[in-house]
């Protein structure tokens, strides 16, 4: 890697901070079916416009035959003042185009206190706050940072590079991603800066969101009617859940690329049951019911992974007092999101590990990413292969989200010197 990245990093980490902590006080929340990504997605067209890349900002919906594709989310979400936002830089002509797409929109703030200002920025020794920061601004300012950094070095690319960012990733989303390749942006390779923990990861866990409900006869006894509480039944059926996690795991051949990190989570995300909008109680509620993130690896499909967590369900129920008549509602809440993985002997791999290499001077792991993402847009329905590689940090989705300086400043030199390689970089 040519030393002059690591000081052009240096000498402009500052900067580059202040870049962090201005997109992540634009609040871009996926509000689902809605999302407040403009303002934040109108600042990173500027930043792209100011480093030279020439930009296109679209709505997902104004995209040609988005809505008929197979992969496209139906499902009433809203796309206006929503767009996309592209950045060319064209090369020279006889080399690699390479791709770096990420997402603007985050999770919801909610109600649970951090510690920090969310929309702050704020640094406090080797970590930088924020809602999003994590997941996924910071990754996409580090690409656009070593766009820069490659262009006042005095770099020519005979390869296109192109840096996308998108809306609607977060609850299933992905029509963003759809709308990007149906509109003709493809390359050789693309790097997804999603937090991979400076992990190479050619492949990426899928999974399924349930609800799963049970209905009782909600009031009081007041006359000797006869109520049916469906926490009850509910509460048992969690315990089958976390039976379910502890199988799956003991039980599921492992994926070639999940042995250092085999887990497949299940989780329980939300509850519901009586008049949550008031502060107090006052009858039995009529349903109860909680939510269901499964995850799976690639090459499962969703018909596979429904019948696998219905039947070891319906086998705990069977002798079950409370439940062996009395069988939940599950139903599907979000698309199913594919599992995908890449050719593991692509030459963008060998790229991403000499020069991470180069630059920490330690082999990265190379494994599978322990999350779903939109990355399967890119290996299942475009001609673009993608890999995930990404910042550390901790709480994604959660309160105190973070990133490492150290590591973000660091992978910013890595992506400098990648771009340069793979797209065929001279100094002018």
């Amino acid at each position: 890697m040519p030393q002059s990245i690591r000081q052009w990093v240096e000498a402009n980490s500052k900067d580059i901070l202040e870049l962090n902590r201005r997109l992540v006080s634009l609040s871009s929340q996926n509000l689902y079916p809605d999302g407040e990504e403009l303002q934040a997605q109108l600042e990173f067209n500027k930043i792209l416009q100011q480093i030279g890349f020439q930009t296109d900002v679209f709505l997902v919906t104004d995209v040609p035959g988005i809505t008929e594709h197979e992969a496209f989310l139906n499902e009433g979400r809203k796309y206006d003042k929503r767009p996309n936002v592209v950045g060319v830089m064209k090369g020279t002509g006889g080399g690699r185009s390479l791709l770096f797409s990420g997402h603007m929109d985050t999770v919801p703030v909610g109600n649970e206190p951090w510690t920090k200002d969310p929309y702050g920025g704020e640094i406090e020794g080797d970590k930088q706050y924020g809602v999003g920061i994590l997941d996924m601004k910071a990754g996409m300012v580090a690409a656009a940072m070593a766009a820069k950094c490659v262009k006042e070095l005095g770099y020519t690319l005979k390869g296109d590079l192109i840096i996308e960012s998108v809306v609607d990733e977060e609850y299933g989303g992905a029509n963003g991603t759809l709308a990007c390749r149906l509109k003709g942006y493809q390359a050789d390779a693309a790097i997804v800066p999603e937090p991979s923990n400076m992990a190479i990861c050619p492949a990426a866990q899928g999974g399924s969101y349930f609800r799963i409900t049970f209905a009782g006869k909600s009031g009081r006894t007041y006359s000797g009617e006869k109520v049916v509480n469906p926490v009850y039944p509910a509460a048992r059926f969690l315990d089958i859940v976390r039976l379910y996690h502890e199988w799956r795991n003991e039980h599921t051949p492992v994926h070639p690329l999940y042995v250092n990190n085999p887990e497949l989570p299940t989780l329980v995300q939300v509850m519901r049951a009586g008049d949550v909008e008031f502060d107090l109680g006052d009858r039995v509620p009529s349903t109860c019911s909680f939510d269901v993130w499964i995850q799976c690896y690639p090459g499962v499909s969703e018909e596979e992974l429904y019948n696998e967590f219905v039947s070891f369900c319906r086998e705990k129920c069977k002798d079950d007092d409370l439940l062996k008549d009395n069988f939940p509602k599950i139903e599907k809440k979000l698309r199913f999101l594919y599992g995908t993985s890449m050719d593991v002997g692509h030459p963008i791999l060998d790229t991403l590990k000499s020069v991470s290499r180069e630059v920490t001077g330690k082999d990265l792991p190379v494994q599978g990413a322990p999350f779903a993402c939109d990355s399967f847009i890119f290996n299942k329905f475009s001609p673009t292969p993608a890999v995930i590689f990404g910042l550390t940090g901790s709480n994604a989705h959660s309160t105190d989200e973070h990133i490492i300086v150290s590591d973000f400043l660091k992978m910013i030199e890595i992506y400098a010197a990648v771009i340069i390689e793979w797209c065929g970089g001279e100094k002018r």
